[in-house]
């Protein structure tokens, strides 16, 4: 008989190993791709019309905006820029809105866009140099 395996600490560690294989890798079952991770997003491009958009549904008098990089901006307005590298610019509404609510438009830009990149990764370069501007039917 072998005397390292009748060692209860032995015999402890025998048996959670075999659990642990047992566990990690049960018969017929394959680890998931990396690739499948985020497949339930929709393409990027389909993504952010759907969020724009919603802005454009919650904000009627907004008619559009561009997203540039802040580089564009004179540097003491560069700490305005969304995630230090893009700024909103050239909002147009129609009719005349006062400031505060001209704000509450920019806001309402700023937050969704905001939203987007932090979920998306990639979409500081799809926004980057981009203008929206609402559909008219």
């Amino acid at each position: 008989m072998d005397r390292g395996l009748s060692h209860p600490a032995a015999l402890q560690k025998s048996r959670c190993t075999e659990a642990g294989t047992l566990l990690a890798a049960p018969p017929g079952m394959k680890p998931a791709q990396l690739g499948s991770l985020g497949a339930e997003l929709p393409p990027i491009e389909e993504d952010l019309a759907a969020r724009v958009g919603i802005i454009f549904e919650h904000c009627p008098a907004l008619h559009g905006f561009t997203v540039q990089d802040c580089s564009a901006l004179p540097e003491e307005f560069r700490s305005l820029a969304l995630e230090r590298e893009l700024v909103v610019t050239d909002i147009g509404v129609y009719p005349y809105l006062n400031a505060e609510q001209c704000e509450q438009i920019y806001n309402e830009i700023a937050v969704a866009l905001l939203d987007f990149m932090f979920e998306r990764p990639a979409a500081k370069q799809v926004l980057r140099g981009r203008t929206f501007a609402r559909t008219l039917h």
